[in-house]
């Protein structure tokens, strides 16, 4: 893996010393010092002025604070339409945190057991009878990623908005062998959850797009959140651009069937329901405290995929702070909760960088400088 890059950290101390002004440290605007607002303003705009990023959404919800809501940039460079904050994205690997939480609703409620093999519930996966349903949440089960095999990256470039069921995503996976045996390393794969999707379907005899609502967006009144089958966004939505690692010029991006995802990536959100999310993934109402504090503890170091520190069942470690990103096609995103201090910050950016740079989130760079200023604050 790719390790960070210290020039992120670099951007949030700039932003800070940018930003100071003593004259304002004895104000109070909007219920935040000024002093706080300039700084979160001027930590995102370094990141914007270095990746030359059309538009930015960013909230920092922090316990005893005001909430800092802010839209940067453009949803439509050429058109000039600003960015809105009430914008849907596509929250792509996200979605990985949401199938999780089901599946230990589900081991919450006796349907299911973290120890149950794969096999029991979906046929013709290789190890499947050796696959705990812990591996798949906690990226350890050693399937190969269905979206990185040659066939099904044929197809989706030739029709990004093909319609895909679920089956026939992780057929491609299935029809190779593992990479290692359930248990033995962590590999990030796509695979994994739509694979747990597809149980918990299953189990709860009904779409996976039903039993989201009934079960997570419902209850924590997500009005603007949804697991679709077609890839028209709500509006105001913003449009997706890829950045040239090397000239950082954009172009546009086009939108994806969130089928070709499923519960690996296909949920729309907003940036407030967002944040609400974050919240949840640092407090875990859905599942209990028992289960939130398992989620974490069968954490392992990252060795491939998306950079956090570590990553448990559905959730991941960056620095001090938990929650989940992520990234494909134009979007990039982020929200993390600090378990100590019960902040959390969420981050949608629409573009992705192209030329190599699968290690660059925009969305966790951003991230990382208006953290740097949470924890200085």
């Amino acid at each position: 893996m790719t390790p960070p890059d210290p020039s992120r950290r670099r951007l949030a101390q700039a932003a800070v010393a940018l930003a100071a002004a003593p004259w304002l440290s004895s104000c109070i605007l909007d219920g935040l010092s000024p002093v706080v607002v300039a700084d979160y303003e001027a930590a995102v705009n370094e990141v914007i002025a270095s990746y030359r990023l059309p538009g930015v959404l960013a909230a920092v919800r922090n316990p005893g604070q005001t909430q800092w809501t802010r839209a940067f940039g453009k949803a439509n460079l050429a058109r000039g339409t600003a960015l809105s904050t009430a914008s849907v994205f596509p929250i792509r690997s996200i979605t990985k945190s949401f199938t999780v939480t089901l599946l230990l609703q589900l081991v919450r409620d006796g349907a299911i057991a973290l120890d149950h093999t794969i096999d029991r519930y979906i046929a013709g996966v290789p190890n499947g009878s050796l696959i705990k349903l812990s591996d798949l949440a906690g990226m350890q089960s050693g399937l190969v990623d269905y979206s990185a095999q040659q066939g099904f990256r044929d197809l989706f470039a030739a029709n990004p908005l093909r319609l895909w069921t679920e089956r026939q995503l992780v057929d491609y996976a299935l029809a190779v062998p593992p990479l290692v045996l359930p248990g033995a390393q962590y590999k990030y794969s796509n695979t994994n959850t739509v694979l747990l999707g597809m149980l918990i379907a299953n189990v709860d005899a009904q779409p996976l797009a039903d039993v989201m609502a009934a079960r997570i967006f419902g209850p924590l009144a997500l009005a603007n959140t949804a697991y679709p089958s077609l890839a028209t966004l709500a509006d105001p939505h913003p449009t997706p651009y890829s950045i040239n690692a090397d000239t950082l010029l954009a172009t546009e991006a086009p939108l994806i069937s969130p089928t070709a995802l499923a519960g690996s990536g296909a949920i729309t959100s907003s940036l407030a329901d967002l944040l609400t999310w974050g919240d949840e993934l640092g407090n875990g109402s859905l599942i209990g405290a028992p289960l939130q504090a398992l989620r974490k503890s069968t954490s392992r170091l990252v060795t491939n995929g998306p950079e956090y520190t570590r990553y448990g069942l559905g959730i991941g470690q960056i620095g001090n702070w938990w929650g989940h990103t992520g990234s494909g096609i134009g979007f990039q995103v982020a929200t993390m909760n600090n378990p100590l201090s019960k902040a959390t910050i969420a981050v949608m950016v629409n573009a992705t960088p192209d030329g190599g740079r699968a290690d660059l989130n925009y969305a966790q760079v951003v991230f990382e400088a208006l953290a740097a200023v949470v924890e200085s604050s």
